[in-house]
């Protein structure tokens, strides 16, 4: 049998295991989703929808999900508002399916009422500042059985440029200038570290555009916590952060209003001190250089044609922008 990095489930094989093992009322239809860290299936029943994850086997392991799953049930009990795992027949709540490449194991959710937003008003940007507060406020007792990767230096600068540094042989230069700028980006953040930086569980996927679904009331759903782990907390926001300097463009302004607006609303649930705010720049850097080395860790799964040299073109664009973080 030939290795396989990754295969995909019968749409119609889980749809059957769906209905044997799952109380779901008539009629079902399942619709493949999302191909992402994980594939996802929204599952619409008679009785509502639900949300169907099959986690990759080279991503997470069950104690990585049963970490997950244990979060998700404390912040449940604890009125923070989170899609929830479903309960099978059997009383279990995590499948397992034996596929060419080993296990991957498969989690039902419930499905997060609201729509997804693009965060434009300070408003939202409010009120999803105290959402996050309180999942940080929430969870500074949680603890798991489980064991989960931490979102610590190793994990946000020396495996990404592991992985980056097999993909950029033919860019040494450029490469070597990425290794300098993190090298010294990450001594800066030893001494913050020092000082003193609020350290606890993190979503790792806070950037407000999905991962969360507003109602008309006000009410925020968050959702997707496959990336959560124990980090900084300053990590965590560095996301939504990054994600107005993105979504808008070149109107620092815009970005300003949100950020200060988000800041506001989580600070009005809990303190988050200066030092933890003033080096959420270098974890923005840090973030983008994790998604630089996500993208090419995908592309044996999605191809390498999007990350080409102008892919890479365009990640040294704004890297050499940030060496007046470094200086």
């Amino acid at each position: 049998m030939f290795p396989v990095a990754y295969s995909l489930l019968s749409k119609q094989a889980l749809l059957s295991y769906i209905k044997d093992n799952y109380e779901v009322q008539e009629p079902i239809n399942l619709t493949y989703y999302l191909r992402g860290m994980n594939d996802t299936y929204i599952l619409e029943t008679g009785s509502g929808k639900f949300v169907f994850r099959v986690y990759r086997s080279d991503r997470r392991n069950k104690s990585d999900i049963a970490f997950e799953l244990d979060l998700l049930s404390y912040l449940n009990e604890n009125d923070v508002s989170v899609s929830m795992p479903i309960t099978k027949k059997d009383g279990s709540i995590i499948n397992e399916f034996f596929v060419i490449e080993g296990v991957k194991y498969g989690v039902m959710f419930s499905f997060a009422e609201g729509n997804e937003k693009p965060i434009h008003a300070e408003e939202d940007s409010y009120f999803f500042g105290k959402s996050v507060a309180q999942i940080h406020k929430v969870t500074d007792n949680f603890r798991s059985e489980h064991v989960r990767d931490d979102l610590n230096l190793e994990y946000l600068i020396v495996k990404p440029l592991n992985i980056i540094k097999l993909h950029m042989e033919h860019r040494q230069e450029d490469y070597n200038f990425i290794c300098e700028l993190f090298l010294a980006l990450k001594e800066q953040l030893e001494l913050k570290i020092e000082e003193g930086l609020d350290w606890g569980v993190c979503h790792g996927d806070l950037h407000g555009n999905t991962n969360v679904a507003f109602t008309d009331n006000g009410k925020l759903t968050h959702y997707d916590f496959d990336i959560s782990g124990y980090g900084w907390r300053s990590y965590d926001i560095a996301e939504f952060r990054l994600a107005r300097e993105i979504h808008s463009g070149h109107n620092n302004g815009e970005a300003e209003r949100l950020w200060g607006a988000f800041l506001k609303g989580y600070r009005d649930v809990r303190d988050l001190s200066e030092n933890d705010v003033n080096v959420v720049p270098i974890f923005v850097a840090l973030r983008q250089l994790w998604l630089f080395g996500l993208c090419f860790s995908e592309s044996e799964v999605i191809g390498a044609a999007d990350f080409n040299d102008r892919f890479i073109d365009s990640k040294m664009d704004y890297f050499r922008k940030l060496t007046s973080i470094s200086d």
